[in-house]
């Protein structure tokens, strides 16, 4: 079962989500960053047998429950890709994180790190188009909602899927720092 492991910004960047929801429902489309709240990736999710799921969950589980809230620094909306996203700032608590959940599924669960791991983007996917052409027109309309300066890391989420690719996630815990 595949794992993955963010920091929840929903709230904080509702009306953005309104805003790019919109878009993409006028021009008939959709996205699987809406089956999930908005929020930034701590890591590429990774596979881990089905037998020692809840044990990864639990250890997971554990290490985010030592955090404390933090500040994080956005750093403008762009385009990757068929994707448009917000990206961070580089953080410290979010390299130390990132580190740290790297260092536990290798050492209690052999999961290499990811190659996209080694030079993490931290960023917040708004949505996933179709081609590069309809990111950059989603881009144009998007970038007209103001979005904050900062966010704050206040709860982290935990999601498992059984094939691993975007619209496929559900929510299995939610850790208050």
């Amino acid at each position: 079962m595949y794992v993955w492991v963010a920091v929840d910004v929903d709230e904080q960047v509702r009306e953005l989500r309104e805003s790019t929801e919109h878009y993409v429902k006028n021009i008939g489309s959709s996205s699987p960053t809406f089956t999930l709240p908005f929020h930034i990736s701590l890591k590429i999710s990774f596979n881990i047998p089905d037998d020692i799921i809840n044990e990864a969950i639990g250890d997971i589980v554990e290490l985010c429950g030592s955090l404390n809230p933090f500040p994080i620094s956005v750093k403008d909306i762009e385009q990757n890709g068929p994707i448009v996203w917000i990206t961070m700032q580089e953080s410290k608590e979010l390299e130390h994180i990132h580190n740290k959940l790297d260092e536990l599924v290798l050492k209690k669960y052999g999961v290499l790190q990811h190659a996209f791991d080694k030079a993490f983007i931290f960023h917040t996917s708004l949505v996933i188009m179709d081609d590069e052409e309809q990111a950059r027109l989603a881009l144009d309309t998007i970038k007209k909602t103001s979005i904050p300066k900062t966010l704050i890391a206040k709860k982290i989420i935990i999601g498992t899927s059984l094939e691993g690719k975007p619209g496929t996630y559900s929510i299995n815990e939610e850790i208050d720092i």
